[in-house]
């Protein structure tokens, strides 16, 4: 499973105090993501079982679970799904799960959910990669 190193954390200086906390009221704490780590982990191995290889993304992983609860034209848990996954990422060379830290959660959402437009409309998803990483790279 994830794991932060907290070792590797360095102050950049001020005085002011390094938080994680959300400052949005309507967020969940941290804590809820590492508990769901292992439901995410389980779709990950169950995808894995079904079709032998390893997701292209985290995006596909998404549609493929839509697909498997008979959800893909489901707006109510399309939306619930895409929140869900928007805050986990798979190891670039293994199938370990792990929960990632950014900023950016309600971009990810929204791209998940227009490759699921896509998908409806096109029959197919978009045939770019939607990974976490993207906007670090």
């Amino acid at each position: 499973m994830g794991f932060l190193n907290l070792s590797a954390w360095r102050p950049v200086g001020g005085n002011r105090v390094a938080e994680r906390r959300s400052r949005t009221s309507f967020a969940q704490p941290p804590r809820y993501y590492y508990d769901n780590l292992r439901d995410f982990q389980a779709i990950v191995d169950r995808y894995f079982e079904v079709n032998g290889k390893r997701p292209t993304d985290v995006a596909e992983l998404y549609l493929w679970q839509l697909e498997q609860d008979g959800a893909l034209d489901d707006d109510v848990r399309a939306r619930e799904l895409a929140e869900l996954l928007c805050f986990y990422d798979i190891e670039p060379n293994s199938l370990l799960a792990m929960v990632a830290i950014r900023p950016d959660h309600a971009r990810v959402a929204e791209a998940f959910l227009e490759a699921r437009r896509t998908r409806r409309t096109q029959g197919h998803r978009p045939p770019q990669r939607i990974p976490i990483e993207r906007g670090l790279a």
